[in-house]
């Protein structure tokens, strides 16, 4: 699965837990934010403040479907290390050097 695939199943796998979870609505305007950066219609500039993979991981540990959290978190880091300058990226400590 590519960046914007799974995006689009994590966002349709948010969409399906309880209303009431407080964390729902954030996910989904994070997911839909990083789908606009992909697609060019937002600026990455909101990248950095990104919390949906740490709420992931908090949150989700141990629902289902398992791989919700992983695919989350992994679309956070995707996005930001594609899009990130390099001092944001030391600031998440998510730099690597090539």
């Amino acid at each position: 699965m590519d960046t914007a695939q799974q995006i689009e199943w994590a966002a349709k796998q948010v969409e399906a837990l309880p209303h009431e979870l407080s964390w729902r609505a954030s996910v989904l305007r994070q997911l839909q934010y990083c789908q606009a950066v992909l697609s060019g219609t937002e600026p990455p500039e909101r990248l950095e403040e990104l919390t949906m993979g740490f709420i992931a991981v908090r949150e989700l540990e141990g629902w289902q479907p398992e791989e919700l959290p992983r695919t989350i978190s992994a679309v956070q880091y995707e996005l930001q290390q594609r899009y990130l300058p390099y001092a944001a990226k030391v600031r998440l400590g998510i730099h690597r050097r090539t």
